[in-house]
């Protein structure tokens, strides 16, 4: 999976426990789903999944692994590539494009090679949406499965807010572009490009899990070499890393003068049988001010303290030393 700041891959199955048993068809809900790495999870556990980003490309990865059941098969493609569209991404390359002249030659977050197959890939499948030869869960399944490839080879150390001086081993492998493989489950689930407080307000479910941005970290800049190309916009880079100058949806969850108001028209227009909030410690929200916005809500609250290695309750150990911090309210 795509290297993504707060992914909570090692935590799935501590967050399952703390929701089992649930009947088979339950509605969970992840309107901070980013790259649908829980919500993925969830639905192979049998649930419904609702899920949400602000982000063009974390919406894709969630399409991608979280709404289709499996890959698309591209019948619009078939006389272009003979039937194979993994394979012919796998083959094709371009010798100039935005990102061989931004994205290598003057910022080095790949190597010449990989930069010329990714531009091909860029240019063809840009092209194909623009001649409607895909539809647009074909769009952002192709789409998700090229930026996971890229990322692969990526002279990064984690996010796009910076590259390596030197080719990294990993940056210096070949491209290879292969698809995602879309989660299995028994229901259907549906995943949105919109804010987390619309999504909440339009949607009922059994179970709400919260896992908004700790800090004033903008995952827009972060990340804004995959929400260009999930965007299909040319950009103009600017600064050492290259970031767009565009205008950027901000969201409340990481601005501090906007973030307490959010919290509380969130919890307000949930309508669940119960919350997970999963946040840190020292993270825009205070305890102080979580713990009694969630008491009036009327609920049973708990408080877990997760690592990588299991969870145990506040109530069995006050020394835990964490920053995941999970409280579950029941409704």
């Amino acid at each position: 999976m795509l290297r993504y700041l707060g992914s909570k891959t090692l935590l799935v199955e501590q967050i399952n426990e703390l929701i089992d048993p649930q009947p088979k068809g339950s509605v969970f809900c992840d309107p901070f789903g980013g790259v649908g790495t829980v919500g993925s999870y969830m639905k192979q556990k049998g649930f419904q999944v609702i899920s949400g980003d602000l982000l063009q490309f974390a919406h894709y990865f969630q399409k991608a692994l979280i709404q289709l059941d499996a890959p698309p098969t591209f019948p619009n493609l078939i006389s272009e590539t003979g039937g194979d569209v993994e394979s012919f991404l796998n083959q094709i390359s371009a010798q100039h494009g935005w990102l061989i002249k931004s994205y290598c030659e003057e910022r080095s977050f790949f190597t010449q090679e990989n930069a010329e197959h990714i531009q091909g890939c860029i240019d063809a499948i840009w092209g194909w949406k623009a001649s409607h030869h895909i539809d647009e869960n074909e769009y952002a399944f192709l789409i998700a499965s090229l930026i996971q490839s890229m990322d692969r080879v990526a002279n990064t150390a984690g996010t796009y807010y910076a590259y390596l001086k030197r080719y990294y081993r990993k940056a210096i492998q070949p491209f290879n572009f292969r698809f995602l493989h879309p989660v299995q489950g028994e229901y259907p689930c549906q995943c949105y490009l919109k804010d987390a407080n619309t999504l909440v307000k339009q949607h009922e479910c059994q179970i709400l899990y919260l896992d908004p941005p700790y800090n004033t970290r903008d995952y827009a800049k972060y990340y804004h070499l995959p929400e260009t190309i999930a965007r299909g916009e040319v950009p103009i880079p600017t600064g050492k890393s290259g970031v767009p100058d565009r205008h950027e949806i901000r969201s409340p969850y990481i601005q501090q003068t906007k973030v307490e108001g959010a919290f509380r028209e969130l919890l307000a227009s949930s309508c669940c049988q119960m919350i997970l909030f999963h946040y840190t410690d020292n993270g825009l929200l205070h305890e102080e001010f979580i713990r009694d916005t969630l008491s009036e809500l009327g609920g049973t609250i708990e408080e877990y303290f997760f690592d990588c290695k299991g969870y145990r309750t506040s109530s069995l150990s006050s020394s835990v030393s964490s920053k995941h911090h999970v409280y579950k309210v029941t409704l």
